[in-house]
């Protein structure tokens, strides 16, 4: 039966001599011991389980949870789990891509206090219940408490009186506003706070296009944080304002 060094077998599996010392030390590995010259010697038994080690600490094994493989006889339904676990992962890391996407996407299209035309699809909303709100805001404490989801995107539906209504992305079986689909006046501001905020507002309310077609029907002023255009500035936050037309 043919032995290895230590040496030989780091240059086998591209590792650290000191790595196979440490494998050694924590018992993942036995080998024999030259008495003579203090060396280790390794088998063909020790190289295959060298590899059996390297594979789980790459899947993501720990040490001890290595040592404990070890003992059983058949890994098939290990390496099934394992197989899971990773695809859980690259699940999880396509849909981080497709956030990245989105945020390079929304602040590429960007325009900074422009009036822009866009189709939107039905958007349904839901009204933030009055128990959780604080002075105007939203209490993510007690939010975090309930079933809402998309905190993150709320809206401000704008009344004639300047007041806000609070709301969340809802259901289409279960809402409280309604935004059509069809085209959109829309205005992306950055702002530090709610006065300047409000500012923003009232300057695109009093744009004579935008204005004769809040006076001519019935659609209604709103705003929203956008969230993904935001990440792009340290200072301030987009909102966008949006009415339809």
């Amino acid at each position: 039966m043919q032995t290895y060094s230590a040496s030989e077998l780091a240059r086998i599996f591209k590792i650290t001599k000191y790595a196979i010392r440490h494998y050694v030390d924590k018992q993942l590995l036995m080998p024999l011991k030259d008495e003579a010259s203090g060396y280790y010697i390794f088998s063909e038994t020790d190289l295959y389980k060298l590899y059996q080690v390297i594979s789980f600490r790459k899947i993501g094994y720990s040490i001890n949870s290595i040592k404990e493989l070890l003992i059983q006889n058949d890994h098939a339904n290990t390496f099934k789990i394992a197989e899971q676990k990773i695809q859980d992962q690259i699940d999880e890391l396509i849909q981080i891509k497709h956030s990245i996407q989105d945020i390079i996407q929304a602040q590429t299209n960007t325009q900074l206090n422009e009036i822009y035309f866009c189709e939107k699809e039905d958007r349904f909303l839901t009204k933030i219940p009055e128990n959780l709100l604080d002075k105007g805001y939203v209490n993510l404490l007690e939010a975090t408490k309930t079933e809402l989801v998309q905190l993150e995107n709320i809206y401000y539906i704008i009344n004639k009186n300047s007041s806000y209504v609070l709301c969340i992305a809802g259901q289409s079986d279960k809402y409280d506003y309604k935004l059509s689909s069809g085209t959109y006046a829309c205005k992306d501001v950055l702002v530090k706070d709610e006065k300047s905020l409000n500012r923003q507002i009232e300057m695109f309310s009093n744009d004579n296009f935008i204005q004769s077609k809040l006076i001519s029907g019935n659609s209604e002023l709103f705003c929203y944080e956008n969230i993904f255009k935001s990440l792009a500035y340290n200072e301030g936050t987009v909102f966008t304002i949006e009415v339809e037309l």
